[in-house]
């Protein structure tokens, strides 16, 4: 990927090095898959499920009142609204499986190796950049260069 492109760009609505759609469903898979992580494949597919509800849900809102699109999954197999695909459910799926089984409990003891003010600091940083960025990106949502979703991105770095 990195190598056709030569470059990084932001692809997201923030301005920042979030991108809404993979964090709030990050969250949201921890928050309630995380009682299942014993069970990897019950994890497998209700994050795929979950990944693409939240991936539509979004791609909607965006559409809806930003009259943008981040991604466009048009004559892919298996296509919602050309917001969500086969293609987004399985990589759903297999993320959302290492992130609740794997790499969030891990992730979460390396952070509270850290001291409790080292770790309420870089919370409040990281809080108030981000409030900041979703405040401008209300008011002025990024249109940069390179946010607009192209299959062919995909189809080029997995080989499909």
């Amino acid at each position: 990927m990195w190598t056709r492109y030569t470059a990084f760009f932001n692809r997201g609505f923030f301005y920042g090095p979030w991108l809404p759609v993979y964090g709030i469903g990050a969250v949201l898979l921890y928050l309630i898959l995380s009682p299942l992580r014993k069970k990897p494949l019950a994890v497998f597919f209700l994050s795929g499920v979950l990944g693409s509800l939240t991936e539509l849900v979004i791609g909607l809102t965006l559409d809806t009142y930003w009259d943008m699109r981040y991604w466009d999954y048009s004559g892919q197999l298996l296509a919602v609204g050309s917001y969500v695909c086969l293609y987004s459910f399985l990589g759903f799926c297999l993320a959302g499986c290492l992130w609740v089984c794997f790499l969030a409990e891990w992730l979460k003891r390396i952070f509270f190796r850290f001291p409790v003010k080292f770790r309420r600091l870089f919370v409040c940083i990281l809080s108030a950049l981000f409030l900041a960025d979703l405040c401008f990106a209300l008011l002025r949502p990024n249109q940069g260069e390179g946010i607009t979703f192209s299959f062919s991105l995909v189809s080029y770095t997995f080989g499909l």
